[in-house]
């Protein structure tokens, strides 16, 4: 079967190529779920971000809106409040 150390080396280089092989296609699946997985992890993460958005940013900036609004409409009731103290003194 083996007349010289080259068959030998043949089989050799044979056996580990395949096997090399063999690792990396194991390899390469497990790699494929892992991205499939962080695929999934991606878009619940994209649906959290929209509901954090709509449940708690969208409202707080509404609120710093009539914030200042009301602040403006303050102002100037306090500047009526003050022309209306100094008249009558």
């Amino acid at each position: 079967m083996f007349a010289t150390s080259s068959d030998i080396l043949n089989v050799v280089l044979a056996a580990s190529i395949g096997l090399v092989a063999l690792f990396l296609s194991i390899a390469l699946f497990y790699a494929i779920f892992i991205l499939r997985d962080l695929g999934e992890l991606t878009q619940t993460l994209k649906k959290t971000a929209r509901r954090a958005n709509d449940v708690l940013i969208q409202p707080t900036k509404f609120l710093t809106f009539l914030f200042s609004k009301a602040r403006v409409i303050t102002e100037l009731v306090e500047k009526q409040i003050e022309k209306k103290m100094r008249a009558k003194k």
